[in-house]
């Protein structure tokens, strides 16, 4: 017999989830509150332009967990990849290119170029002495091993101590902290003083492993739009425009969904990708016990990450690898201190630049040039002022890098964490969902299931690790085998 399923939400996370348990015998409804599929993975198609609605470039791309799902469900998804995919700006030391296999000739060349060229040169003789200080020289290669390797048992050691701190028991290097700073916020949209070191090096090791970094053709909407492709075609209903109000709960088991429509969807599982506190909210905190309500609001979310995006009239920026991230000169610890202060500016923004036509040229008019401009924030929505003048010093930042853009815009849009919670309704603008922080991250992740009977939860906030949208489609994973 079929068992009746409703998953709320149609985000990577959610649309993954509804099609695998379409696809495993489940009788799945998925409703989704806007009028479009991906949540804060969608594209928008405007003059000739294809937009996405955050910034993404994809960790993993088809070896990850979107790849994995593509491929259990049978369905295709379009990969584009580059090698280099990162052109990183070190200051003094000028352009770095990060390839995707490190142990490759040019990959290698590059880093070494790095260590030891211009006049912020990484002083590896002192780097050397204070690792080997705090582990031995043997210990020393162990952690290295371990670092490269990324065992389950390594990363777990470190789930529970800072990036930041992990990196001082190595180096005190300038340029290597202020680096690791800005990755950590790309990938985890969290400063490297409160990300997980375990969390941190899961995914970088992870992103050299598969050496598949990259972005889906067509943008990032293509990913959740083939995972309901496969949901539809296994029998699967989609409802857009109609959210979730209220999840039915009796007796501590959940009955359904009540929808925006004023329709109750009944149903015997509940799976719910709208995010951890949502779902608490919508399924009403007296149906929980006051120490899971009491964990759940605890919880502490990702910063977020607004963006001006430009459409070019001609190829300006001509870089060998399709993004673009220029480190700030400012002490490591410095470098996203504003998005703390309520009134905070960055004083030398880390910009995070994809440019989506060096991946993919069907995102834009023939011969046209689409560029994204990323700035680190906080995840608050009432700060429209601040971010508009955030978003100017990103561009002004930009611009002095690739003067000639100025005269060649033809379109430019703004996107900030109000645009985000357009789409979310959450009243926050977290970029990712929970913080991969400690104390939120491996064995104490936020289990997907709820102490409501067959209620559970899918996507960033629960059960998986990995980078943002990866992430939630490898929550997907995990919940439809659970409940299976």
């Amino acid at each position: 017999m079929e068992k009746n399923c409703v998953v709320i939400g149609a985000g990577p996370g959610g649309s993954a989830c509804a099609a695998l348990l379409q696809n495993k015998g489940f009788k799945v409804t998925l409703l989704e509150q806007n009028k479009f599929i991906g949540g804060k993975c969608s594209t928008f198609e405007e003059g000739g332009f294809k937009f996405d609605s955050g910034i993404h470039m994809f960790a993993t791309g088809p070896k990850g967990p979107h790849g994995q799902v593509a491929r259990e469900l049978g369905i295709p998804q379009e990969w584009l990849i580059r090698d280099p995919s990162e052109t990183i700006w070190l200051n003094e030391k000028g352009f770095f290119y990060l390839y995707q296999r490190m142990r490759s000739n040019k990959a290698l060349k590059e880093m070494v170029s790095a260590a030891i060229s211009g006049k912020q040169r990484i002083d590896i003789i002192n780097t050397l002495r204070r690792s080997i200080k705090n582990f031995g020289v043997q210990g020393f290669i162990r952690e290295l091993s371990g670092v490269a390797k990324a065992h389950p048992a390594f990363i777990q050691k470190y789930d529970e101590m800072t990036t930041r701190d992990f990196l001082y028991l190595f180096t005190d290097d300038p340029t290597i902290h202020r680096s690791l700073n800005c990755l950590s916020m790309l990938l985890l949209v969290v400063p490297y003083t409160k990300s997980s070191a375990g969390e941190f090096m899961y995914v970088v090791s992870d992103i050299f492993r598969c050496g598949t970094l990259g972005v889906p053709k067509g943008g990032a909407a293509s990913i959740p739009l083939s995972f309901v492709k496969a949901f539809l075609r296994d029998g699967g209903k989609l409802c857009l425009g109609v959210g979730a109000k209220e999840i039915i709960v009796e007796e501590g088991r959940v009955k359904g969904v009540l929808g925006t429509d004023g329709k109750t969807y009944t149903a015997e599982l509940v799976v719910s990708n709208a995010g951890l506190k949502k779902t608490v909210e919508m399924a009403g905190e007296k149906n929980f016990p006051k120490e899971y309500v009491d964990y759940v609001n605890s919880l502490e979310l990702s910063y977020s990450w607004i963006a001006t995006k430009f459409a070019l009239n001609k190829r300006v920026i001509d870089l060998r690898a399709p993004s673009f991230f220029p480190i700030p000169r400012l002490e490591p610890e410095r470098i996203f201190s504003y998005c703390d202060e309520p009134d905070g500016l960055p004083e030398d923004p880390f910009l995070f630049v994809p440019i989506p036509t060096e991946w993919d040229k069907t995102v834009a008019p023939p011969g046209y040039q689409l560029v994204l401009c990323g700035v680190a924030t906080s995840r608050e929505v009432d700060q429209e002022e601040r971010s508009q003048k955030m978003l100017e010093i990103a561009e002004e930042k930009l611009f002095s890098f690739f003067p000639e853009m100025k005269k060649h815009i033809v379109y430019k849009k703004r996107i900030t964490n109000k645009d985000t919670n357009r789409i979310t309704r959450k009243g926050t603008a977290e970029c990712i969902g929970l913080a991969q922080i400690p104390g939120q991250v491996g064995v104490n992740k936020p289990h997907p299931k709820t102490p409501v009977e067959n209620l559970w939860v899918v996507g960033c906030d629960a059960g998986a690790r990995g980078v943002g949208t990866e992430q939630a489609t490898a929550s997907a994973m995990l919940v439809s085998n659970l409940v299976w």
